[in-house]
């Protein structure tokens, strides 16, 4: 078990990363989360506007299908952080087939994560929240060569102790993107709108999801930094 995680270590490390890495790991989240999102957004099924009407046809394309594609983008961001703080010269594009080849073991362990957090949200919210922390190094663990299953039980253990700091960090260095989605979705709104108004109500809907897309894309390269700087403390 490792120690306590430090809050301002973890903070300063996770904020010089991002100021480093997102000119290059922007254009990676923008192919792999803005694109597909706005693709979704516009030629999808549309969203029903109640969970009781979610059939398993929107949910896999909605929902399941874009969470899948972007994790191409966090293993290549958090690949790039790790190379970043371990004096590696590996470029992004390297990262990215790094990525894209370990794609298959990254979607097996975010499944084998995904049914206990999803048991402890269905409990009582608390125990899922928890466990997402205790889960959150599944990605770099993968990343690092080890297989699905081990990665989360590795994962388990070294954040014992921390689970709730974990989480803690994550929702609080990633909390000020729900003023940004906030802002993005107003400014969508605003633009769908005013199209809409001159009878061109397609551009507006592009707009509103671009922009949507774009908040994602940056709030995608802000976690996986966080994910890292997590790791890499818990195993220095």
């Amino acid at each position: 078990m490792a120690g306590q995680l430090s809050f301002p270590a973890l903070w300063h490390d996770t904020v010089a990363d991002t100021r480093a890495l997102m000119p290059l790991a922007l254009p990676v989240t923008a192919a792999f989360v803005l694109l597909p999102g706005v693709a979704i957004d516009l030629f999808g099924p549309p969203l029903p506007k109640t969970i009781a009407a979610m059939t398993p046809h929107v949910i896999l394309i909605e929902l399941i299908l874009p969470a899948l594609i972007a994790l191409v983008a966090q293993g290549t961001v958090v690949r790039v952080a790790l190379d970043r703080r371990r004096g590696r010269s590996r470029s992004v594009g390297e990262a990215l087939i790094a990525s894209l080849r370990a794609w298959p073991l990254l979607v097996a362990a975010v499944m084998l994560s995904a049914v206990p957090i999803g048991l402890g949200l269905l409990a009582v919210i608390l125990p899922g929240i928890y466990i997402a922390g205790r889960l959150t190094p599944v990605v770099p663990l993968v990343l690092d060569g080890r297989g699905p299953l081990a990665a989360v039980e590795e994962s388990w253990a070294m954040t014992a102790g921390n689970g709730w700091r974990v989480i803690a960090f994550i929702l609080l260095f990633s909390g000020w993107f729900v003023v940004l989605s906030a802002a993005g979705a107003i400014i969508g709104a605003g633009a769908a709108t005013m199209f809409a108004a001159v009878g061109a109500g397609g551009a507006g809907a592009a707009i509103a999801s671009t922009v949507n897309g774009l908040v994602a894309a940056l709030f995608a390269v802000v976690n996986a930094v966080a994910v890292a700087t997590v790791y890499r403390q818990l195993t220095a």
